[in-house]
């Protein structure tokens, strides 16, 4: 897998004189360190990008799971973007948990004022599980609003299929068809993870005009907590460094396998994966 990322610049540090590319995550907070705002500044910093951060919820949570959660003013949430947009001038933005239709609305009507082209949708909706982490109000909301604002949505099967209105994505072919359909509702770019129903992980990339399918051996693994936060956050810091959108996706891909066969046993349930794998010594 190494001989991969020899097709990429190296993720590394700016030097002393050197400014650094700057991405931006607005998500939530995981007090357990594996997913959300922490899994998407690490994998930030491991991609070689100046990470910053807006703040949409807290959680306390740990790697057996949430026991609860608050939501971040709207007020607070504007204070923080008019900060870092004001000020580090991010080239990339992505978003994750926005927790409830308020907070999406909140989202989409400052986009609306201040437009991201670089801006990745990581739908926190629906687990790999298959379990709702968002009413269904805020679904509708995702899906009308905040879409249109993408440069590329990746949802997980599960989500696809609701944003979609398909429910079911059981294979590579539901995935496409899913595919257009959130081209159809406003996503300039769509990337489904389908690698929960295959030995092969098959993830596939539309942009309206063709598909493009990456494949990787599965590696099994329960260690995958924050695994879309990760893959999510590592499209945008490539893409704030200047990458080609499908090339950003393929980094990525790979990035992510990497962080799940690396990743240490940490905690009594599901453990994260380990962004930093390639900076830890």
């Amino acid at each position: 897998m190494s001989a991969f990322f020899d097709l990429f610049e190296k993720p590394k540090g700016p030097g002393a004189t050197e400014t650094p590319a700057v991405a931006l995550t607005i998500a939530g907070s995981d007090s357990g360190g594996g997913a959300g705002i922490q899994a998407d500044l690490k994998t930030f910093a491991a991609c070689g990008v100046f990470g910053t951060s807006v703040l949409t919820l807290l959680t306390a949570q740990n790697t057996v799971g949430v026991s609860s959660v608050e939501m971040v003013s709207e007020t607070m949430v504007r204070a923080q973007l008019d900060a870092v947009l004001g000020d580090l001038k991010p080239t990339a933005a992505k978003t994750g948990a926005l927790g409830n239709e308020v907070m999406i609305g909140c989202v989409v009507e400052y986009l609306e004022d201040h437009p991201m082209e670089r801006l990745v949708v990581d739908p926190v909706m629906i687990s790999k599980h298959g379990e709702p982490l968002m009413p269904p109000s805020a679904f509708v909301a995702l899906r009308e609003k905040l879409l249109r604002h993408a440069l590329i949505v990746t949802p997980n099967r599960f989500e696809a299929g609701h944003l979609s209105g398909m429910k079911e994505v059981e294979s590579v072919q539901d995935m496409k068809e899913a595919a257009k359909r959130l081209h159809g509702a406003g996503a300039k770019n769509v990337v489904i993870k389908g690698g929960h129903f295959e030995r092969i992980v098959r993830d596939v990339f539309y942009d309206g005009s063709g598909f493009v399918e990456f494949g990787a051996d599965r590696v099994d693994s329960k260690r995958v907590h924050g695994s879309g936060c990760t893959f999510s956050a590592a499209i945008c810091a490539r893409l704030s460094r200047g990458d080609a959108l499908v090339d950003a996706v393929a980094f990525a891909r790979e990035f992510i396998s990497e962080a799940i066969e690396k990743a240490p046993k940490i905690g009594e349930g599901i453990s994260p994966v380990n962004p930093m794998h390639g900076v830890w010594r």
